[in-house]
């Protein structure tokens, strides 16, 4: 089977991941994979992992694509190499993309909504309903993006497809915490927190932010990631003043082997669909304080995995968080099952299985 998926870049971000995974899943399986980048923002490491799995890759830029130059090449591309099926994931390559492989005559097209974009303007929306009649199917990776979907989206009931996002659990040595606060400059005291993720409002870092006043003032906390409200974010840790106690870690390639250092994960996001950093986190075992939205809540059920707390409620997440740092034992049982549950239920064999099959049709 031969398949193209569409994205519009290739940074280090969670939709990424996930396809990394998938490509690497399927090219194992023997599936010839391409992977079309429409923008010119790309990671190396990301690029390398795709090309080391077997796909191609291809970056067109804004440039080619402004210019018709990119979208006449791409055409005639996807002409030559006869795929079987175009997937689409993120928002331009759903409406640059879905065109592009009508116009081609691929058989099969789908495309994959990885969250609820309440963050899409009024044009994005009606663009990406024009194109959905397009769409042979719908992958969603969360249950409760479902309705979201269809009444903002376009996409018809009997078209959609639910396959969780999953995740590989692998034994690698438990990085030292002192050694982390010393490289990051934190206190060597009290609890560290936290958070992997792009630095968007989408993740609702600034509501954690906020919460760590009201935390014990030996409290750490480390981010890592990078994005546009990065600068925002530091500000706002100077002005509620948080120096020392907050690092900005930026982006690592290690920061998911670094989760294991820490005394609790927290994920703030205001809005997901099934969040491979909380996936990440479970797989690791460690406590986790997260938001009861979308596809957290399919992960974490509250009391049995972790705390869950409203979005967008600073003092809700503080008391949250000084609930699970009070009862070390608890915190540590539920980080566990949240364990188990991620091995047992969310396993990478089981999404490449579900994938492949929607892929032949």
């Amino acid at each position: 089977m031969k398949v193209a998926f569409f994205i519009d870049h290739l940074r280090a971000d969670g939709t990424q991941r996930f396809l990394r995974q998938l490509v690497a899943g399927l090219a194992a399986r023997g599936h010839q994979l391409a992977v079309v980048c429409l923008n010119d923002s790309w990671d190396a490491t990301v690029v390398k992992d795709l090309q080391s799995a077997g796909a191609e890759v291809r970056i067109i830029g804004q440039r080619a694509l402004l210019g018709v130059y990119g979208i006449v090449t791409t055409l005639i591309w996807l002409r030559a190499r006869r795929f079987d099926v175009v997937v689409t994931m993120l928002f331009f390559a759903d409406v640059v993309a879905r065109p592009l492989a009508r116009a081609a005559g691929i058989p099969r097209l789908i495309s994959s909504i990885r969250a609820r974009n309440v963050n899409y303007t009024g044009w994005q929306r009606m663009l990406t309903r024009m194109t959905m009649p397009l769409v042979d199917l719908v992958v969603l990776n969360s249950a409760n993006t479902r309705d979201f979907a269809m009444r903002y989206e376009g996409a018809r009931s009997e078209r959609i497809v639910i396959i969780p996002n999953g995740v590989s659990v692998n034994s690698h040595q438990v990085p030292s915490q002192a050694v982390l606060r010393a490289e990051l400059g934190l206190p060597m005291a009290g609890a560290l927190l936290g958070c992997v993720g792009r630095l968007t409002y989408q993740k609702g870092f600034d509501l954690l932010l906020r919460a760590f006043p009201m935390l014990p003032s030996e409290t750490a906390l480390v981010l890592f990631g990078t994005g546009e409200e990065q600068h925002n974010l530091q500000q706002l840790a100077e002005t509620l003043g948080l120096h020392g106690r907050v690092a900005f870690a930026g982006y690592r390639h290690d920061a998911l082997q670094l989760l294991s250092a820490l005394d609790l994960y927290v994920h703030p996001a205001r809005f997901e669909g099934m969040p491979n950093a909380l996936l990440e986190a479970m797989a690791a075992g460690i406590p986790i304080v997260a938001t009861a939205i979308d596809g957290n809540r399919e992960l974490i059920i509250d009391g049995m995995h972790g705390w869950l707390v409203p979005p967008e409620d600073p003092t809700a997440l503080a008391l949250a968080i000084t609930a699970a740092l009070q009862v070390p034992d608890e915190a540590q049982r539920c980080g566990k099952a949240a364990q188990t549950r991620a091995i047992q239920e969310f396993g990478l064999t089981a999404m490449v299985d579900a994938w492949e099959l929607v892929l032949q049709g």
